[in-house]
């Protein structure tokens, strides 16, 4: 019996270490797909590029100049990213996230369905507090309740907000009062105003993981309009 249960324990080590190979492999493989897809300068269409259709909530999307909707975008440390804004109502911010998070991991807080079709994504929602975690149960981004707080801002775990709230005191009943800034001016249709509109240029120093969100509580929750930026380089103790 004591032979058979050694016997036993040198086969789960020996299992164990096949798996702990495998994984290593899994990821040096999707690292070395990562840096050949990588540029160091990318755009990303921050809305539906001009001309946009309709309705209005289809054409919130984030797509790389070159890629799909909803598509992640890879560049290498050191690179930056510029934010084309088209269309209205838009804010973008970004935030650093795990690794391993993942587009479902996000989806967990939004509406169920996109667009506006879920009955349950109300003005009582989309107005609620929300908080945002990977897979692991880490806070990526957590927001208070509006009013006070207008905008997908969390200045605790925000990289980049280009439309962010100011606080500027508090009311009478101790509830902080902020100002608000207008959304960014995007692209207007052919023939427009603006042809040319707002262009938000990031830098990524280190590499890792982002999320680019929009900062509309309704863009953001109801229309799912958020994607990652992916920075890859040589191994190093940046962001895990």
């Amino acid at each position: 019996m004591r032979f058979r249960g050694l016997v036993t324990a040198a086969t789960v080590l020996v299992v164990s270490a096949s798996i702990g190979t495998a994984v290593r492999a899994k990821d040096g493989d999707k690292d070395k797909a990562d840096k050949a897809a990588a540029v160091m300068d990318a755009v990303v269409d921050f809305g539906q590029p001009q001309p946009q259709g309709t309705p209005a909530a289809a054409t919130h999307f984030l797509q790389p100049v070159g890629g799909q909707p909803d598509g992640t975008t890879t560049i290498f440390r050191g690179g930056t990213v510029t934010f084309r804004v088209n269309g209205g109502g838009h804010g973008v911010s970004v935030y650093p996230v795990t690794r391993d998070t993942s587009r479902d991991d996000i989806l967990a807080a939004m509406c169920v369905v996109r667009g506006g079709a879920d009955p349950s994504c109300d003005a009582n929602f989309l107005n609620g507090p929300h908080t945002i975690k990977d897979a692991e149960g880490n806070v990526l981004l957590e927001i208070g309740t509006n009013p006070p707080f207008a905008r997908v801002d969390d200045p605790e775990h925000i990289m980049i907000g280009a439309d962010a709230l100011i606080q500027t005191g508090v009311d009478a009943n101790g509830v902080p009062t902020f100002a608000v800034p207008p959304f960014h001016l995007g692209t207007t249709a052919p023939g427009g105003a603006r042809p040319v509109a707002e262009q938000i240029r990031v830098a990524f120093p280190k590499k890792g993981r982002y999320l680019a969100i929009c900062m509309n509580r309704a863009h953001s929750f109801n229309d799912w309009m958020f994607a990652f930026v992916d920075v890859v380089g040589s191994d190093g103790d940046d962001q895990q």
